[in-house]
């Protein structure tokens, strides 16, 4: 290997999954005030977001196929995801590194963000051109979409201002994905925005340290 919306479902839990075999990594690799009234939960909630995106707002996805033998079998998602993970706090948990890469043998490419601290919550949908900001319309090419993953708590910085994302956006040319762009880091909160060839169903997993995100091909 290498590195229509149907509709809303309802709450539901995305599981833990182990990143595949032979992946081939693309190496890519502002201050926030912690939020209060954390409280610490040993589980991670689900939802689907009807405030955030409303059918008749977004892209239709279809779930792909089933992968061929020995691929990542998790189940995609056709709908915006909602997920809140009460951590200890401080510190905010760190971006330090994202990376890109393919799966062509199994149909989806991945982006793997790499964290200094436990995995946060996050929400992750479609936007439209205008919301993804100029770096990601940069990126893009005519008829291209932006799905965006915001990250809270987390930021990508020290406390001397310094980011920790080098860098802030790059460009690929893997079946679906087109490249990234970090388009806010404020408040705790971190932003950044995936760029795709086509909207298409994804999946999120989250291990020790490091979150992911699948497009399906």
């Amino acid at each position: 290997m290498q590195f229509g919306r149907p509709g809303y479902r309802p709450a539901t839990r995305i599981r833990d999954a182990s990143v595949g075999r032979g992946i081939r990594l693309a190496a890519i690799g502002w201050p926030a005030r912690v939020p209060r009234g954390v409280r610490v939960a040993d589980s991670d909630h689900v939802t689907g977001r009807e405030d955030i995106a409303k059918p008749s707002s977004g892209p239709s996805l279809q779930v792909p196929p089933s992968p061929p033998p020995g691929c990542d079998a998790s189940r995609w998602m056709t709908a915006s995801v909602h997920v809140e993970r009460a951590l200890p706090l401080p510190p905010v948990p760190v971006v330090t590194s994202i990376r890109i890469g393919t799966h062509p043998d199994c149909g989806y490419d991945r982006i793997v963000v790499h964290l200094r601290g436990p995995v946060p919550g996050y929400d992750i949908k479609y936007v439209s051109r205008t919301a993804a900001g100029p770096a990601a319309r940069m990126i893009a090419t005519r008829g291209d979409h932006y799905l965006l993953l915001t990250l809270h708590p987390a930021q990508g910085h020290l406390p001397s201002g310094v980011s920790t994302i080098s860098p802030a956006s790059a460009a690929v040319a893997f079946p679906v994905l087109r490249g990234y762009s970090v388009s806010s880091d404020f408040e705790g909160a971190l932003c950044l925005v995936v760029v795709v060839a086509k909207a298409a169903a994804f999946r999120v997993g989250r291990l020790s340290g490091r979150l992911y995100v699948d497009v399906a091909g």
